[in-house]
């Protein structure tokens, strides 16, 4: 249980654009969907529904900033000109006991440390390997790939909580160590790499 009583488990997925992040969360949410302990939380997002990436739930400037304020997320930020809401509801599920995963800042790492029980799933990726993912999505100029793969090699979190989690083979081999980092407890007593 945490210190705050709360007996479930925040396991936030972390990691440089380019890494995988929303292809290794749709594939755990997959796989884990018959498990009603481990919630997958749908974020509040500053842009359009369309606009790519993962599935969320779109909302205004405005919108965001009111929910904000009258405490409708659990975790929220701002990142890249978007803002960025888990809502309050994941509070009831760790009070349940439930295991909630959830794409997050680094950022805003030690706040949710304050929620409950934590486990980070640091996702990496050489940088060469990041490179060519950046440069097939076809988004940024090669200017703008090498800022963000000079950001990512600085990219560190650090803490007994840590997992990290190279995504540099098969989607299914870094799906398999997602999938054992957010149901395996034994990762939460100290830094582990998969």
């Amino acid at each position: 249980m945490s210190a705050d009583g709360r007996p479930g488990l925040l396991v936030l997925v972390v990691g440089p654009s380019g890494v995988g992040k929303d292809t290794l969360i749709d594939g755990a949410r997959a796989a884990l969907a018959h498990d009603p302990a481990i919630v997958f939380p749908r974020r509040e997002i500053t842009r359009p529904a369309d606009a790519g990436g993962e599935d969320h739930r779109p909302v205004t400037p405005a919108e965001f900033r009111a929910r904000r304020s009258s405490n409708a997320y659990a975790l929220a930020w701002e990142a890249h000109g978007l803002g960025y809401g888990v809502p309050a509801t994941i509070l009831d599920d760790l009070d349940a006991g439930r295991t909630i995963v959830v794409n997050v800042s680094r950022g805003i790492i030690d706040t949710a440390r304050r929620l409950a029980r934590v486990r980070v799933l640091s996702l990496t990726v050489p940088a060469e390997i990041l490179r060519r993912r950046l440069a097939a999505r076809g988004r940024e100029t090669v200017e703008d790939i090498e800022a963000r793969v000079a950001r990512a090699t600085a990219f560190a979190v650090a803490g007994p909580d840590v997992v990290t989690v190279v995504n540099d083979g098969s989607i299914e081999s870094a799906l398999a160590r997602v999938i054992d980092a957010i149901r395996s407890d034994a990762h939460a007593q100290g830094v582990s790499s998969f």
